[in-house]
């Protein structure tokens, strides 16, 4: 059974990984950038709302006030990671994309130093340093290779990891501090980004897509929200009721840049150089090892 959880924080990363399929295919398709948030968004509190009433009502159960906690997580965090990711897939490639996402531990150690005086040591300025670097060779600046590249998209993905990091500090709050469970997060930050696409979204895109072929219509939003949403949240989050927090976070930060890049390369012929391999490369590792280090410092906390 320690075999099996082992493979879930990696099954977590690669439905990660593979977001860029389905954005991919739903802009090609004439759908705007909100509406296939909103579709997502949707799909995803839709199956988790109906597990919840399957399998527990008592899910649905939040103090009042959690509420401003969750609305910041969903709505900010959550709502604007989804909005500059898709922004970042559109202008840079799959493996590209992934990394920058990757890079949130950064900005949690940044904010943690900002807000809470976490000391930042010199191994975390090396491995930050490491991945500013990983990220530029990764570019295509450095080279001019195969990869999909610009200045856009490049700081979409910045803010996309900055959202990422807000979103990684809020849910820790809920789960880790307030004990809320991971499904009912999940639901909450969901049902929260909900509102702001809600307003964004076009929904004669979303009628004309869905009328002209309803099943596939549906079904692509039903797989998007289950693939890239529900199924890596619950791996993630049940993993960690078994592993180690930095295992964890380990596995699905290495698995999720690694299946973008497989998918860039068999799907869309992103091909990166020795250069942006060798980036990505970098980054992955600088990553671990921040991660790692911060979970030995949360053990070292507990065990006195």
């Amino acid at each position: 059974m320690k075999k099996i959880i082992a493979v879930f924080p990696v099954l977590a990363g690669i439905c990660w990984g593979s977001a860029g399929i389905f954005v991919r295919d739903l802009l090609s398709a004439g759908l705007s950038n909100f509406t296939i948030i909103f579709g997502r968004l949707l799909m995803t509190v839709i199956m988790v709302g109906l597990w919840m009433l399957i399998k527990d009502k008592s899910l649905f159960r939040i103090n009042k006030k959690d509420i401003p906690l969750l609305a910041f997580t969903g709505m900010i965090g959550f709502s604007l990671m989804n909005v500059f990711y898709n922004y970042s897939i559109q202008e840079l490639s799959l493996s590209l994309a992934a990394v920058l996402l990757c890079t949130a531990p950064v900005y949690v150690i940044i904010f943690g130093a900002i807000f809470f005086k976490e000391k930042i040591t010199p191994l975390k300025v090396i491995c930050m340093l490491a991945v500013v670097f990983g990220c530029l060779l990764l570019s295509g600046v450095v080279d001019s290779g195969k990869l999909q590249w610009s200045v856009f998209g490049l700081a979409m993905g910045v803010f996309c990891s900055l959202s990422n990091a807000v979103c990684t500090l809020g849910s820790n709050e809920a789960s880790g501090v307030r004990g809320i469970h991971p499904v009912t997060l999940l639901f909450y930050n969901s049902l929260f980004a909900i509102i702001p696409m809600a307003f964004l979204a076009d929904y004669s895109q979303l009628s004309a897509f869905i009328g002209e072929a309803p099943a596939y219509g549906i079904g692509i939003f039903a797989l998007n929200g289950l693939i890239t949403s529900l199924l890596p949240n619950l791996f993630f989050n049940y993993s960690f009721i078994h592993m180690e927090s930095g295992v964890v976070s380990i596995l699905a930060s290495g698995a999720e840049p690694t299946a973008a890049l497989v998918f860039g390369i068999l799907v869309f012929s992103e091909i990166p150089t020795v250069a942006g391999f060798l980036g990505m490369v970098i980054v992955i590792v600088s990553i671990i090892i921040l991660t790692a280090s911060k979970n030995e410092k949360k053990t070292a906390k507990n065990n006195p």
